[in-house]
């Protein structure tokens, strides 16, 4: 009997310690009761277990937990206060209490909790947010050492290397500027180009005339944008480097000929007529198969720095090396109607006949400038007026009328109708021309069969 009594002594004493030690901590209970929502029942928990022990850590911590959940954000600031002063290491907690402090309107002590946190532990995208927000707040004493401390540590991006730059050449900081907008440079996908514009201010200023003729030809290159090159070499001959955007000019030519003509008009506009004459120059010495429109271009961007030499000296090329190009009477016309027949003068000799008749009507028209209406004739004679356009066969008939009477006029057209060859828009005319002489039947016939 002892016995069984004893046993069950044992029992209970066992049952009664293993309650003790099963049962929930009172940091337990506080986590169980604020894991359910009940942030109140927990908070009061926990203000009763620090009255006991006021500097236990995970207490505070536990605390400003609850009293984020309930949105009483200056409490839990508090509360998280006191645990970062004890444990200032933890960057969960700082960045938990950063937000807070965000929400309360505490900017200063949030941006100082950020920097915190990025010195303890710098990454790319937490600098990054650093520097953007000294930026937003109008901190630039503040960005720029961000800046200045973590470029040194490899930790900055493009853009706040390129931003880095702005600021340091902002104060004249020229030297320092370049080194952090160099290594953007090095960075930057090829076609950037803002950090890089940036760049080039920066090699004018320190006078690296070297470096600039360098780094520009790369952007160069990278970019084959006219509107980028465009401010590359107005930018390099605003400056003084004449010699580096006359270069750089001639340079675009080789690498883009087709976009030449649209260089050219830029520089015109800038006043630049000089560097856009060489590109000119250039253009004219490397194309030797150009297309008609190609030379109508030419000479039209001619015209926009006064360069009537350019043209001549072209045309003068092309009659001596390749008498039968297609373009040359296109060069030829284009010319004439841009700078006016006179221009023709010092290479009029070089103009044969053969080379005048693959532009029939402009040779006619020159024939007749100079006197001559018998080779007007001719030169229009060898016309085939089916072939012209509408605007052209109007030109042919109205050339025809300088050199034939009207009676003249309307037997060759109605020859070509009797022939089918007589372009339907010339058919109006030939009608009121044998109106005019008398020749009704004509008249009526022509008219009859335009209806149809």
């Amino acid at each position: 009997m002892r016995t069984a009594q004893q046993f069950m002594l044992m029992v209970i004493v066992a049952l009664a310690v293993a309650a003790v030690v099963l049962s929930p901590g009172r940091d337990e209970r506080a986590a169980v009761l604020a894991s359910e929502g009940r942030h109140k029942e927990a908070i009061a928990l926990l203000e009763r277990q620090l009255s006991s022990v006021p500097n236990d850590p995970d207490l505070l911590a536990a605390l400003g937990r609850s009293y984020a959940a309930l949105g009483e954000v200056h409490r839990a600031i508090e509360a998280f206060d006191a645990y970062l002063a004890m444990r200032p290491d933890d960057l969960v907690a700082r960045e938990s209490e950063a937000e807070l402090l965000l929400q309360s309107g505490m900017i200063d002590r949030y941006l100082e909790a950020l920097r915190q946190v990025a010195a303890a532990q710098p990454s790319p995208g937490r600098v990054t947010q650093l520097v953007e927000l000294f930026r937003l707040h109008g901190r630039a004493e503040d960005e720029l050492a961000a800046l200045q401390a973590y470029a040194s540590k490899a930790m900055l991006g493009t853009p706040q290397l390129e931003r880095l730059g702005a600021i340091l050449a902002d104060r004249g900081n020229w030297r320092e500027a370049r080194n952090w907008l160099e290594l953007a440079d090095q960075k930057a996908s090829p076609d950037a180009s803002a950090g890089r514009l940036l760049l080039l201010e920066v090699l004018i200023q320190n006078n690296e005339v070297d470096r600039v003729d360098e780094r520009a030809q790369v952007w160069m290159k990278a970019w084959r944008s006219p509107f980028l090159c465009g401010k590359l070499i107005l930018r390099l001959a605003q400056s003084g480097f004449s010699a580096s955007a006359s270069g750089l000019a001639v340079k675009y030519v080789d690498l883009m000929p087709d976009e030449t003509f649209e260089m050219v008009g830029l520089l015109a506009a800038q006043g630049r007529q000089d560097i856009a004459q060489e590109m000119l120059v250039r253009w004219a010495d490397r194309e030797t198969k150009s297309t008609g429109p190609q030379l109508r271009a030419f000479v039209q961007a001619s015209a926009l720095v006064g360069d009537v030499r350019g043209p001549l000296v072209k045309l003068a090329q092309l009659v001596r090396s390749d008498p039968d190009s297609e373009a040359l009477g296109e060069l030829i016309e284009g010319l004439a109607n841009t700078f006016g027949k006179p221009a023709l003068a010092a290479i009029r000799p070089l103009l044969s006949d053969e080379v005048l008749r693959r532009q029939p009507l402009f040779a006619a028209e020159l024939s007749l400038f100079e006197g001559n209406p018998e080779m007007a004739r001719w030169f229009l004679n060898g016309v085939e007026p089916a072939e012209l356009s509408p605007e052209r066969s109007a030109n042919w008939l109205a050339l025809l009328h300088r050199v034939e009477t009207d009676a003249d006029v309307v037997r060759r057209l109605t020859e070509l109708w009797n022939d089918g060859r007589l372009p339907p828009e010339l058919m109006p005319d030939l009608a009121n021309e044998a109106m005019k002489l008398g020749q009704m039947r004509t008249h009526d016939l022509v008219w009859s069969s335009a209806r149809q």
